[in-house]
């Protein structure tokens, strides 16, 4: 019916008698987009529960553990590189940090870890740890040099002070524990640095110029240190002259693990007044010694020596 609604019209071909109605062409099929691979899906660092995860602490760890990179001392901007956060979001989670005391900022406008992460990090560590095992070795040389000990650890590329026993009540001196500095400097960090690859060394040296001049007498020319490197590595300890604190003197040697690599340090030291320079071979040897043991301890069965790590005992 004319009225009827979906009625469709008949053409004039198909009204006269005989005749065939003409083909009508097949519809184009719709173009179909493109399609490219799929991204996986990001996996969450809280496995199967990641329903709960709380981005905004994920984006302030993003911001934290940043200062693994060199050199350890970020600005803002560097940060928001870093991680790819924006600029404003970046700061908000270095704000934060630093409320809880997990940051600060230092000179010149760059955030700085505080000691407050190495209570964590000693909690972390496994049964047999460094710090375990070197305890009675700390006990004894603290006890046989009657100066202050310092258990310091090469943490990416910087020296940190992990445990200590502190001298006689007095004329001590003492760094805190959780402590850094980089390794141009200090006995512990010039043994730790002379027994460090080539690779390793040349990075610091490089860097020389640039880095701290705790006192006159800090080394800050790169063919002295060179040279006293090789120094350390033959008698198998450094030798701190009041050359990153004035008025104090110490020894340090590098501690091995199981493979042979440098991993930490022990030395012992006090003021000037207390060792004089003919005091320091003794107390080098004393040391050593120690650094041999915890060394041992930690499965090294190798010597400190002219030939480096590697010779036997």
């Amino acid at each position: 019916m004319a009225g009827e609604q979906g009625a469709r019209p008949v053409s004039r071909a198909a009204q006269r008698p005989g005749s065939q109605p003409l083909p009508q062409p097949a519809p184009r099929p719709a173009p179909q987009p493109v399609s490219k691979p799929a991204r996986p899906a990001p996996q969450s660092p809280a496995g199967p529960g990641h329903g709960y995860v709380i981005q905004a602490v994920i984006k302030a760890l993003d911001v934290l553990f940043a200062f693994r990179e060199p050199p350890h001392e970020h600005s803002l901007a560097e940060l928001a590189r870093i991680t790819g956060l924006g600029k404003n979001q970046c700061f908000r989670c270095l704000k934060t940090l630093e409320a809880y005391g997990l940051i600060r900022l230092g000179e010149h406008g760059r955030y700085v870890l505080t000691p407050m992460l190495l209570s964590l990090a000693v909690l972390a560590a496994e049964e047999r740890s460094l710090i375990r095992l070197a305890q009675p070795i700390l006990d004894r040389l603290a006890a046989e040099t009657g100066e202050t000990v310092h258990l310091i650890a090469l943490v990416d590329g910087m020296a940190v002070v992990i445990d200590r026993r502190d001298g006689p009540a007095g004329l001590r001196l003492a760094t805190p524990l959780g402590a850094r500095s980089p390794l141009h400097a200090g006995a512990v960090p010039k043994a730790m640095l002379a027994f460090l690859p080539e690779a390793e060394q040349a990075r610091v040296l490089d860097m020389l110029p640039f880095l701290p001049r705790y006192t006159p007498k800090t080394v800050v020319d790169p063919q002295q240190l060179r040279a006293e490197l090789a120094e350390i590595r033959r008698r198998g300890y450094a030798i701190s002259d009041e050359d990153i604190e004035a008025g104090a003197r110490g020894v340090g040697a590098p501690i091995f693990d199981a493979r042979g690599r440098v991993v930490a340090g022990v030395s012992a030291g006090g003021p000037s007044l207390r060792i004089p320079p003919e005091r320091l071979e003794h107390l080098g040897e004393l040391v050593r010694l120690a650094a041999r043991d915890i060394s041992r301890q930690l499965g090294y069965a190798g010597a400190v020596s002219a030939a480096g790590p590697g010779s036997r005992s």
